[in-house]
C-alpha cells in the first residue's frame, strides 16, 4: 500500500493555501469566470454559436405569432400584420391558409438548421476549452516539486484532471447555450409582447420578480455541498486507487475490512452531502412551479378581461399563450442551469488551484546552464527533513565523489541513502549545507540541464 497515501490528510486542499476549499456565499462564484478567456480562444466559433442560438430563436417565436395571426384570420377575415399578409398571399402560394402553413413550416425547418449549427459550434469550442484547461493544469502539476505530491492523494489529483475538468465541459457546452437562450428567449418574447399589449405584458412579467430571491437563497447554499461532493469524489477515487494497486498486499495482511472501512467512510460523506444538495434543489425547483403558475393565472384572467374590452384580439391571446410557454420553459431551465453552474464552481476552484500552482523549487534568473559533462559531486554538511517528518532524514552529511571514481553508501531502509540522489536532482532542497556540481553550487544551475546530465 502506498505510504504518500496513507500519509495524505483526507480533504486535504488541491492548493498550497486551502483556497480551493474557501466557502463564498455568491450566486455564481468567481472562479467559473476563468473559463472566458479560455473561451476567447476561439471566439469565432463563440460567436458563430450565439448568432445561430439567436436565430434559432427568432424561428421559435415566429410559429406563435403566425398562429395568432391564423385564428384572427380565420374568425374575422382581417390580418393584423401587414408583415404577415403579404408573406401568406405571396402570389405562387394558392390560398392564405396554406401560406400559414408553409410559413411554420420553414420556421421550424430553419429553426432545426441553426439550431444544430449552434450546438456544434458550442459543443466543439467546449471540448478544445477543456482540452486547454486540461493540459494548463497538467503542466502546473508536472512542475511542481517532490514534495507537494506527499501531502497530496493521487485520486484526488486524478479525480481533478478527469471529472472536474469534464465538468467545466458541461459549463462552457450547456450552460453558455442555456444563459444564451434564456436572455435571447426572454428579451424577444417579452419585447413581442410588449408590442402587442404591454398591460398583459407586464402583468406576465411582474411575478417573474419573486424568482430573484429564490435563485439567491438556492445558490448561496449549495454551492458548498457541491464542493464538499467533489471532493469525497477525489478522496473515493484515491482510496480505491491505493486498494486495487496494492490488492495483493491488502489479501495478505487480511486488510479488507479496514481498506473497506475506508471506503465506507468517503462514501458516505458523499452520499450525506449529495442528499443535503439534492434537499435544496428540490425546495428550489418547487418554486419555480408556483412562481410559473402565479403568471399563467394572471395571464388567463387579465386576458380574459382585456379581450372583453377590445384591447387585444382572440389571435393576439393566443399568441400571448404560446410565446408565455417559451418563456416559462427557460424558469424551469434556470433552476438546472444554477443547479450546474454550481457544479461548475465547485470543479472550477479545484483545477484553476492547480492551474494556480507555483513550485517552490525553480531556477533563479541568472540560472546557468550545465552544459560540461559531471567532474565531481560533493555535499557540503547538508542536513534535510522531509515536510511530512520533523526529523532530519540526513545530519551534518559531507563526502565528494569525482569522475570514474566509486562511492558505496550503505545505511538501513530509511536512512536516506535514496535522499541524496534525490538532493542531486534537485527534487527537495536541503534545510541546511550545500550540494555542488563541479564545484558550483547545484541551486545556481538551471534544473533541466542538471536532470538532463544525470539522466
Amino acid at each position: 500500500v502506498s505510504q504518500d497515501d496513507d500519509a495524505a490528510a483526507p480533504g486535504i486542499a488541491i492548493s498550497k493555501d486551502a483556497s480551493d476549499t474557501i466557502d463564498e456565499k455568491q450566486v455564481v462564484g468567481r472562479k467559473i469566470w476563468r473559463i472566458v478567456p479560455y473561451i476567447k480562444r476561439y471566439w469565432r466559433r463563440a460567436a458563430g454559436g450565439v448568432g445561430a442560438n439567436a436565430a434559432a430563436r427568432a424561428f421559435d417565436l415566429i410559429p406563435f405569432i403566425a398562429i395568432g395571426m391564423a385564428a384572427d384570420y380565420y374568425q374575422s377575415g382581417t390580418y393584423t400584420s401587414g408583415a404577415i399578409e403579404s408573406l401568406v398571399n405571396y402570389s405562387q402560394v394558392p390560398s392564405p391558409e396554406i401560406g400559414f402553413g408553409l410559413l411554420i413550416l420553414v420556421s421550424f425547418t430553419f429553426l432545426a438548421i441553426f439550431q444544430g449549427i449552434s450546438e456544434y459550434l458550442w459543443q466543439s469550442t467546449a471540448y478544445k476549452v477543456q482540452h486547454d484547461i486540461r493540459m494548463d493544469a497538467t503542466t502546473s502539476l508536472m512542475a511542481m516539486e517532490a514534495s507537494y505530491f506527499e501531502t497530496r492523494q493521487t485520486g484526488n489529483l486524478m479525480a481533478v484532471l478527469s471529472a472536474d475538468v469534464a465538468q467545466l465541459e458541461d459549463i462552457v457546452s450547456d450552460s453558455s447555450t442555456s444563459i444564451i437562450r434564456i436572455i435571447i428567449t426572454f428579451t424577444t418574447a417579452f419585447g413581442i409582447m410588449f408590442w402587442m399589449s404591454p398591460t398583459l405584458a407586464l402583468i406576465l412579467g411582474i411575478p417573474l420578480i419573486l424568482v430573484i430571491p429564490m435563485v439567491v437563497w438556492f445558490s448561496t447554499r449549495v454551492q458548498r455541498r457541491y464542493r464538499k461532493q467533489r471532493e469525497s469524489t477525489g478522496g473515493i477515487v484515491a482510496i480505491l486507487e491505493n486498494v486495487l494497486a496494492g490488492i495483493v498486499t491488502v489479501q495478505a495482511y487480511n486488510a479488507g475490512d479496514f481498506e473497506r472501512s475506508r471506503v465506507e467512510s468517503e462514501s458516505g460523506d458523499y452520499r450525506d452531502q449529495a442528499i443535503h444538495a439534492a434537499n435544496l434543489r428540490n425546495r428550489f425547483i418547487p418554486g419555480i412551479y408556483v412562481v410559473a403558475g402565479i403568471s399563467f393565472g394572471l395571464l388567463v384572467s387579465a386576458g380574459g378581461w382585456l379581450m372583453e374590452s377590445g384591447e387585444i384580439t382572440v389571435g393576439q391571446f393566443v399568441t400571448f399563450l404560446l410565446i408565455s410557454t417559451r418563456m416559462t420553459m427557460p424558469m424551469f431551465i434556470l433552476g438546472m442551469l444554477l443547479n450546474q453552474l454550481q457544479r461548475g464552481e465547485a470543479a472550477s476552484k479545484r483545477v484553476f488551484a492547480l492551474i494556480d500552482l507555483e513550485p517552490s523549487i525553480f531556477d533563479k534568473p541568472d540560472a546557468i546552464p550545465l552544459d560540461s559533462p559531471i567532474h565531481s559531486i560533493s555535499f557540503d554538511d547538508v542536513s534535510f527533513s522531509y515536510p511530512t517528518s520533523e526529523v532530519n532524514v540526513l545530519n551534518g552529511i559531507s563526502f565528494s565523489a569525482s569522475s570514474g571514481e566509486f562511492l558505496g553508501v550503505m545505511g538501513h531502509t530509511g536512512a536516506g541513502k535514496s535522499t541524496i540522489l534525490k538532493l542531486v536532482e534537485r527534487f527537495y532542497e536541503p534545510q541546511h549545507g550545500t550540494v555542488k556540481i563541479n564545484g558550483i553550487d547545484i541551486n545556481d544551475y538551471a534544473i533541466e540541464s542538471v536532470r538532463d546530465r544525470i539522466g
